[in-house]
């Protein structure tokens, strides 16, 4: 005989579920590696976001920003950027035990001495199989090995284009690799010489002083040849392995821990991690309280990163403003949400004590003529009315909320060279000096003076969003008031490239973010040697004094002399106009109170070796955050409460 009506057995069937729905919580992230250090002290986990899965963790083929945010943390170089000195950019020792030693030699060539710091070791990792899988100490015959990956064409190293003008034996090391089909990594290269367990020497073919940035970048992190072997290598008894861009080995603060494809990527801290320890000096006087303590401390304090891949920014916003993410971007479509009419925190996040940081990118943003085009590649009046008419505060305005920097020049703030009052003459949005300066190029009104015929002009973009097109029509509507015809071509970014690279564009969006913060990185890209598809001076300008100085000062140290010929360079492309400037990119970005920023420097993809949290702020706030919606469980229970009484009621009457 049943007790229960099957209404009532349900109903007790489903308590289990309000059980666990009154348990539940929106906190989206995997459970950490560990509660609690050995110590007895708290994890610390960094929570924070990826718009996609890197393409490949390889630090010699790897060359995007995604990419290099996790890097950038599992890599060290013998170089590195102060955290805290962005004006001028300063680069210290990291794998090295102190600067590189610069000697000049009879002929033009110049090397430089280096010395690795004892006690680095790799990752642990099973490709040490001789160590049983324990990461075994840096020495400088990987070093060696690195510059030989650069010059092996299997890699496609994308610098090596660069290098091998500078560092002798590297081009013919290429050649020959791809002559004989392999590369013969035991034979030595001539520019790298190993002269014992810790030095090496690099030998250049002539002076080029920023091999020092290079050597502070992930390109010329060392790589254990054991990892290259075990993942690239011959399968092992017919085992296949994922490959070694998916599986990095370095000497950072942080190890691969976890890398679950379009969901997670997690860093744990890596114990033996010697190379540098928190800065001893080099912060703002007004941050003593905060970093003084921490003056020469070891690092890094995190104990785990976790990078979730997010695809979208609304959902990632979201999840800031829980209090899920420890760090945050500012899209256009929350930007009025979160700042004032000043540009500054409204009283909301202001009281949340989240922390606005602005911060100039050494970056600049242009559209470039090509200079071999017909038409305006060989009228500079031309060129210079359509500059002068372009009104880029608009632009900035509608499409990037007005907080770029007009760009007066090619160079960006806080790279050597830029000058801040600069005002360039045809970067004024002047109409009656863009359209006089039509009538001097021959084209009165758009229309040719001889023959009456309208201009056109076609604009080739990577239209892959909405902004991006829109953007390309105020760009059209800019250039059609001078009476020019402006065709859009919108193009796949794949697709764009190709055109750049074989010419075949009239005026194309561009922009180049540094790879170094030294003016030669970003003059070359108008170098008439340049040219594809030798460099990047896309635009094909030619100038023989531009080159002329160009080429004495890419070599110098910075000096009054150097600013100078800078300042000449500069004047030359602004008569010149290959290129509209646009702007220089300026980042707002937003920290939460238990996660404040350390380093303002944009070079360091974020400083995370020297970031630290305070859990137990962070779980407070999350708590007050996210407050849970009690009222439907309440609804619930008392809908249960019924049913169970009309329940015990109808078995009363039915079994008595």
């Amino acid at each position: 005989m049943k007790l229960f009506p099957p209404r009532a057995e349900c109903i007790f069937l489903l308590l289990p579920l309000f059980v666990f729905l009154a348990s539940c919580h929106n906190n989206p992230h995997a459970k950490p590696l560990h509660e609690r250090r050995v110590d007895g002290s708290p994890w610390q986990v960094r929570y924070g976001s990826m718009p996609d899965d890197p393409r490949s963790l390889d630090p010699q083929f790897s060359y995007d920003t995604v990419g290099h945010s996790v890097i950038s943390l599992v890599y060290e170089s013998l170089l590195q950027y102060h955290p805290f000195k962005v004006d001028p950019y300063e680069l210290t020792p990291c794998l090295a035990d102190a600067m590189p030693v610069r000697k000049s030699l009879d002929g033009g060539r110049e090397t430089y001495l280096i010395r690795l710091k004892k006690g680095l070791y790799f990752h642990d990792s099973p490709c040490f199989e001789a160590t049983h899988g324990v990461g075994r100490e840096v020495k400088a015959e990987d070093i060696a090995y690195t510059f030989k990956r650069i010059a092996d064409p299997k890699v496609e190293c994308p610098v090596f284009s660069t290098l091998q003008e500078y560092i002798v034996g590297l081009d013919e090391a290429y050649a020959e690799a791809k002559k004989n089909g392999f590369f013969d990594y035991k034979k030595p290269l001539a520019g790298v010489e190993v002269l014992d367990e810790y030095t090496v020497r690099l030998t250049l073919a002539k002076p080029y002083p920023q091999i020092l940035y290079w050597l502070a970048m992930p390109f010329t992190a060392p790589v254990p040849h054991e990892a290259v072997d075990y993942y690239d290598g011959i399968p092992h008894a017919g085992k296949v392995r994922e490959q070694f861009k998916f599986h990095p080995v370095g000497t950072g603060p942080f190890r691969l821990a976890e890398w679950s494809r379009n969901r997670l990527i997690r860093l744990e801290r890596f114990p033996r991690y010697a190379a540098t320890q928190f800065p001893d000096e080099g912060w703002p006087a007004s941050d003593d309280l905060r970093f003084k303590p921490l003056a020469g401390a070891r690092i890094p304090f995190l104990d785990e990163i976790q990078m979730r891949i997010i695809r979208e920014s609304i959902p990632a916003w979201v999840l800031f403003r829980q209090g899920y993410l420890d760090g945050s971007g500012i899209g256009k479509d929350v930007f009025n949400t979160v700042l004032d009419a000043a540009r500054d925190l409204t009283l909301e996040f202001q009281k949340r004590g989240v922390v606005l940081h602005k911060d100039s990118e050494p970056a600049t943003f242009y559209l470039i003529f090509n200079m071999e085009d017909a038409v305006y590649g060989k009228n500079k009046k031309l060129r210079q009315a359509i500059s002068s008419a372009y009104d880029e505060n608009a632009a900035n305005e509608i499409f990037r909320n007005g907080i770029d920097i007009d760009a007066e020049e090619l160079l960006p703030p806080d790279v050597f060279g830029y000058q801040r009052d600069l005002k360039n003459p045809y970067k004024q949005h002047d109409l009656t000096l863009a359209r006089k300066l039509m009538e001097e190029a021959g084209y009165p009104g758009g229309r040719d003076a001889k023959t009456g015929e309208q201009l056109k002009l076609t604009l080739d973009v990577a239209a892959d969003d909405a902004t991006t097109r829109q953007l390309a029509e105020f760009q059209k509507s800019q250039i059609e008031q001078l009476g020019i015809r402006v065709d859009v071509q919108e193009n796949l970014w794949e697709r764009q490239q190709e055109k750049v690279n074989n010419g075949q564009f009239q005026l194309v969006a561009y922009g180049w973010v540094a790879d170094y913060p030294d003016p030669e990185n970003f003059f070359f890209l108008f170098y008439g040697k340049n040219a594809p598809p030798r460099g990047s001076n896309s635009c094909r300008y030619f100038n023989p004094e531009f080159d002329k100085i160009f080429e004495k000062m890419c070599t110098m140290d910075n000096s009054p002399e150097r600013f100078d010929m800078i300042r000449r360079l500069t004047a030359i492309l602004n008569e010149d106009c290959p290129f509209v400037l646009l702007s220089h990119s300026v980042s707002f970005s937003l920290a939460q109170p238990w996660a404040p920023r350390v380093s303002p420097n944009p070079l360091l993809a974020g400083g995370a070796k020297y970031a630290s949290v305070d859990t137990a702020l962070r779980e407070q706030k999350q708590h007050e955050w996210n407050r849970p919606v009690r009222w439907p469980l309440g609804v619930a229970f008392l809908m249960l409460a019924t049913a169970a009484a009309h329940g015990i009621r109808w078995s009363i009457r039915h079994n008595v």
